[in-house]
């Protein structure tokens, strides 16, 4: 991805990872890329913050009210963390969604407003700011001509887009989602060419279920995340489990700050409530997903359910 990026977000990078330094943070966070972005006196992006009354100085004191500046300088290099790599991410959509070649400041700023849950984050959106206001204000709108002409879909393409959003069941939209609902589309072209090339819904799916996506350009963190984590139930306890390094760690060293293990009594009621709240979220969703309806009769025969699926993957 960072090829794609010019060399003024090159230096937004570089600057992110001075300024961790600077206030001795072990990562770096969206925090430190907004930093950085406010740090270029001749960007655009800075002017365009400047006047929504964000200044660097104002900037830097939310980010240590809320991550405190660190004990000793970080050595070596500095990791991103998966907020700050979805941002990244999110920086390539804006991109794209805009027809723009390359990644520049403006697409990094967008890429924070658009995650809008990390510090940085935060910061944009406060003292009354939008993410309207800011992309106004750093992404000025295209002539009226070409805002009235938007890219079109035809109907078939609509309804692959549909399905792969429906596919996805709730995780980003990858090619393999894509590929899949065009298989799906019997309407379209592309379901029409797959079917002549012999192609089934039940090989495809077979096929896709069979790869992984890790290594990818349909990877992302927390797809990595996601598939790093299993629940089960062991007796009478539901366990839920994670092989994600970055959480590995950093709860291992909350359990080893604390003593012994973590329960949500006593100071730690409020985050374990939270914790109990996602869980119910979390499990409402899989009922819905397991609990979906079969397709209807009048999709592609033979169109595999997720249990099945599921099925599959646990045989397989």
């Amino acid at each position: 991805m960072f090829e794609r990026f010019t060399g003024e977000a090159r230096q937004v990078v570089v600057l992110a990872q001075e300024k961790a330094r600077e206030l001795s943070h072990h990562h770096i966070g969206t925090e430190h890329v907004l930093l950085a972005l406010l740090a270029q006196e001749s960007s655009p992006v800075r002017q365009g913050l400047l006047g929504l009354g964000l200044s660097p100085d104002t900037a830097l004191k939310f980010v240590l009210e809320n991550v405190p500046r660190g004990a000793t300088p970080p050595p070596g290099h500095i990791p991103f963390t998966p907020r700050a790599k979805k941002v990244m991410e999110l920086s390539l959509r804006e991109a794209l969604n805009r027809h723009d070649e390359h990644i520049g400041p403006e697409h990094l700023l967008l890429g924070l407003v658009a995650e809008g849950r990390g510090v940085a984050g935060h910061i944009l959106l406060s003292d009354g700011r939008t993410a309207d206001q800011i992309r106004q204000a750093v992404a000025p709108s295209r002539s009226a001509s070409a805002a009235s002409s938007p890219p079109r879909h035809t109907p078939a393409a609509d309804e692959v887009l549909a399905r792969a959003e429906a596919l996805a069941v709730g995780a980003p939209v990858g090619t393999q989602h894509l590929l899949e609902a065009l298989m799906r589309t019997s309407t379209g072209v592309a379901g029409q060419v797959l079917a002549d090339l012999g192609v089934t819904d039940e090989s495809l799916s077979t096929l896709i279920d069979d790869l992984d996506v890790a290594g990818t350009g349909d990877s992302t963190p927390e797809l990595a995340a996601a598939a790093a984590m299993t629940l089960t139930v062991d007796g009478g306890t539901a366990v839920l489990t994670t092989t994600e390094p970055d959480a590995v760690a950093r709860i291992a060293a909350l359990v080893e700050q604390a003593g012994g293990p973590l329960t949500g009594e006593g100071p730690l009621a409020g985050p374990f409530i939270g914790l109990h709240q996602a869980l119910e979220t979390v499990s409402g969703a899989l009922e819905a997903v397991l609990n979906a309806p079969e397709p209807a009769a009048d999709e592609p025969p033979p169109t595999p359910s997720l249990r099945d699926r599921l099925r599959r993957r646990r045989t397989g």
